[in-house]
């Protein structure tokens, strides 16, 4: 970043991140925010280069969110991959920071390029969005075809998104695309046990972070994860203190009260996984769906859940 601002400004930059903790909500401080000053003038980038599903209104609101705690200017740090999302963030005034060429910072100097690099489809892990499209038809029946327009409504993805996730998942040899007409099915290419085993190596962890927060009546928002939900599906004694999961961008995230577990009787904390994906959408009976919590445990050393796991698959 740094290196790029300079070549485009020809004057040294100077760059640090923040560190200080921000009173935003909590999945918004999770970003990586870089403070910048040239010639004078002081803003922050925020990296939102992987949050491919953000839309151009939410960006709007969160961006003077940021710019009231921060105060200063506020840009994003963006992967551009169409001249109508760049033109797109210029009408609302979103300003932002593309490392392919395209800078909109009218408070310091205006950079556009038309050229795109084509997006390379990256195999070596999902992206959230992509383990979505792939539980989604992890619980479908062997043989089953859905469209993809159909995945892309229940799980409340945009089309460039839906087609960024098949396109990953046709890549890795998971999934089969057929067309009629204007209309395309998907499915997988295997049973459900290979059509796992395949997936494996590029399943990700889906918990951005793990809270330890006051006690809070659970809602339906929320469904029982980690050890809570293994114990459930399997023989393994549940936890001392229950483990829920949510949807990062929930609004209840930002009302959620941390505190230290060493300092409170267990019955009276949560232990709350923010998700990448909302676990909802594939949960069942108040309970996390059982390939999302083995993604969980992926670094677990412990033998005890490593038996459960085997257990609950399974059933699976």
């Amino acid at each position: 970043m740094k290196k790029i601002l300079e070549q485009y400004f020809g004057n040294e930059v100077k760059t640090k991140k923040c560190k200080k903790k921000l009173s935003l909500p909590i999945f918004m401080t999770m970003r990586d925010i870089i403070l910048v000053e040239l010639y004078g003038v002081r803003f922050a980038i925020v990296d939102i280069t992987t949050e491919t599903e953000m839309t151009i209104s939410t960006m709007k609101k969160q961006k003077t969110k940021y710019e009231i705690v921060l105060k200063c200017p506020v840009a994003y740090g963006v992967k551009l991959n169409s001249v109508t999302l760049r033109n797109a963030m210029i009408k609302s005034g979103i300003t932002f920071v593309d490392l392919d060429g395209n800078i909109f910072l009218p408070f310091m100097g205006i950079v556009l390029s038309d050229a795109y690099k084509k997006q390379i489809v990256k195999v070596d892990k999902m992206m959230p969005t992509t383990q979505m499209v792939f539980l989604e038809l992890l619980y479908m029946n062997d043989d089953e075809a859905v469209l993809k327009s159909d995945v892309a409504n229940k799980l409340n993805l945009t089309k460039t998104t839906i087609t960024r996730a098949t396109a990953q998942l046709k890549e890795m040899g998971l999934i089969n695309q057929v067309k009629s007409g204007k209309e395309i099915f998907i499915s997988r290419n295997f049973s459900r046990k290979e059509y796992y085993k395949k997936a494996k190596d590029y399943l990700i962890n889906p918990v951005q972070k793990l809270v330890t927060i006051k006690r809070v009546e659970p809602n339906s928002e929320m469904c029982k994860a980690g050890e809570t939900a293994l114990s459930k599906l399997s023989q393994l004694n549940p936890p001392r203190t229950e483990e829920y999961a949510i949807y990062k961008g929930e609004e209840i995230v930002d009302q959620f009260e941390i505190v230290d577990e060493r300092l409170i009787e267990d019955e009276k904390i949560l232990k709350v996984e923010l998700w990448k994906y909302n676990p909802m959408y594939f949960s069942k009976n108040g309970i996390a769906d059982p390939v999302s919590i083995v993604c969980t445990f992926k670094e677990s050393k412990d033998e005890r859940i490593e038996m459960s796991i085997e257990e609950m698959l399974e059933e699976l």
